[in-house]
């Protein structure tokens, strides 16, 4: 219950993520190896991913991702969040199916949740009235959806310091299958908000930005769509 009202409240290339840039998303045939549990579990882990660094004042965040099976899948690494907020910290992946071709969320739009320390993701989909809540309502999460938020450490590839991590598995069918998604990605950290696009970083804010307002997630070989035939 408590994580459920915390969630209503919010609403293999290398880069450095600047402005609006798009996360590029390439194919990966290791996700299977992924043990769910919120943290780099070996080195290899995610190594077969996407990877890109977004820079903050208050520290940066790791950012893998790949698809592979019909699922996307997305590694949140805050490196700097060294205090353990149970469920206050908290990692949201945005998803628009229509590439922001409104201003609110949609039907078509889809948000997933995973806090530190909860084995349990929650999912929201756009289309509700209320604005209070971005217009955004909770929703039964797909049977084969995966939200974890952990702490990870010891086998990181990028610091050993213990620190908030979240994994993500979000099925593909559920998103609709395409190469270009609107993408949106808010990470809490005890009082701190930080965002991509990093424009909404700061102070808590109440409402998911205006659609038209976030980056592209792009499969940049055709291979999520490719990969469906």
């Amino acid at each position: 219950m408590i994580l459920s009202l915390a969630v209503l409240s919010i609403i293999f290339s290398v880069g450095e993520v600047h402005g609006e840039n798009p996360i590029k998303i390439t194919i990966s045939n290791t996700m299977d190896d992924i043990k769910w549990d919120g943290e780099w579990s070996f080195r290899s882990e995610w190594k077969a991913s996407s990877l890109n660094e977004i820079r903050f004042d208050e520290g940066n965040i790791i950012l893998r991702s790949a698809h592979q099976d019909g699922f996307l899948y997305f590694l949140v690494d805050n490196l700097t969040d060294f205090t353990n907020n149970r469920i206050v910290d908290r990692a949201m992946i945005c998803i628009d199916s229509q590439e922001r071709s409104q201003k609110n969320p949609e039907k078509t739009d889809w948000c997933y949740v995973a806090a530190r320390g909860s084995l349990n993701g929650h999912t929201l989909n756009g289309g509700e009235a209320t604005k209070m809540m971005g217009h955004l309502g909770m929703v039964k999460s797909h049977p084969e959806f995966i939200g974890i938020g952990g702490t990870s450490g010891i086998n990181d590839r990028y610091i050993k310091t213990p620190h908030a991590a979240y994994e993500f598995r979000i099925p593909i069918e559920q998103i609709g299958f395409q190469d270009s998604y609107g993408f949106y990605m808010q990470v809490i950290d005890g009082g701190i908000v930080k965002t991509y696009p990093q424009e909404f970083s700061g102070k808590y804010s109440w409402e998911i930005p205006n659609l038209t307002k976030w980056v592209s997630i792009i499969s940049i070989d055709n291979s999520i769509t490719t990969s469906q035939k």
